[in-house]
């Protein structure tokens, strides 16, 4: 497997750039020609902190995106002295079927939905004990989800997202179907030693994170890549940011909403998956340090 150290050190040597990782590895230093840049976990130091830390709060996104009238799954931010009967509110507005998560946070961590209050309210408890505050959504039912990954305005890539959900075909064992779906995910991964019936539904997970066992589609059609790019393209130049990736959703009336970005780019299970996926990482990463040492 390969890793984002991996990729960093490579680019690294091809270029030229002393690299130097400190703090257990979690900071790398990159020395060229009396210039020094830094990469903090895949945080390129081509935002400002400032940018940076919106981009990283889901909340503080999402109204930064209400202000700027962009399109946007609906949050609201509750803090651990929440009242249960506004989250009783919240949970009869939306049709008792909540999304709660960590506003600080990636991979899908700490993401949680649930169409029981008392859960909800034991989930709540439990997360805001670690965490200062979290938001709570309403589930939508979505088609798909979109990554793109912006620099300088320009898209990088655009890559489809697709749940792990399987069907039976009466023959296969359920751990054959999602080793099919996704190899990478699922080769290490305990799966009940079940067959499925004909055209039976399996859903592993109802998240679209690749780190959750989701999978990656490039064909995306002309229209909607479209729409997406425009949308991208505008959050980025609106909150001037220069690398990030944004998360777009399909919903279920082909409605797009943004649902979160991150200033740090990861890259990890997409290379990992895609044919050509480190090929790309490389292409992606390498573009960001030629802009950090760009003079």
């Amino acid at each position: 497997m390969i890793t984002f150290d991996d990729i960093i050190s490579e680019l690294c040597k091809e270029k030229e750039i002393k690299l130097t990782n400190i703090s257990k590895d979690w900071i790398k230093v990159l020395e060229r020609d009396n210039e020094i840049h830094y990469i903090i976990s895949h945080k390129f130091d081509l935002n400002n902190n400032s940018v940076s830390t919106i981009l990283d709060d889901k909340y503080a996104f999402y109204e930064l995106m209400e202000l700027k009238n962009n399109p946007i799954i609906k949050h609201h931010i509750i803090f651990r002295n929440y009242q249960k009967d506004n989250i009783k509110s919240l949970f009869e507005l939306y049709n008792h079927n909540l999304v709660i998560k960590a506003n600080l946070g990636t991979c899908g961590k700490n993401v949680f939905h649930s169409t029981n209050l008392d859960e909800i309210y034991n989930l709540l408890d439990k997360l805001l004990i670690k965490n200062y505050s979290l938001s709570i959504c309403p589930y939508i039912n979505i088609k798909n989800e979109y990554r793109v990954i912006i620099l300088d305005n320009q898209i990088l890539i655009m890559y489809g997202k697709i749940k792990p959900v399987v069907y039976g075909d009466g023959v296969k064992k359920l751990s054959e179907l999602l080793l099919e779906f996704n190899p990478y995910y699922f080769k290490d991964k305990k799966i009940p030693n079940i067959i499925l019936k004909p055209n039976e539904k399996y859903e592993y997970g109802w998240q679209f994170n690749l780190s959750q066992g989701a999978n990656i589609f490039m064909d995306i059609p002309d229209d909607l890549t479209k729409k997406i790019s425009f949308l991208a393209k505008k959050v980025a130049k609106e909150i001037n940011v220069r690398f990030c990736s944004i998360d777009i959703i399909l919903d279920s009336n082909n409605r797009l909403y943004l649902m979160e970005a991150n200033s740090g780019v990861m890259l990890d299970n997409f290379m990992n998956i895609h044919p050509n996926g480190i090929s790309i990482a490389k292409f992606i990463y390498g573009s960001a340090i030629n802009k950090m040492f760009a003079k």
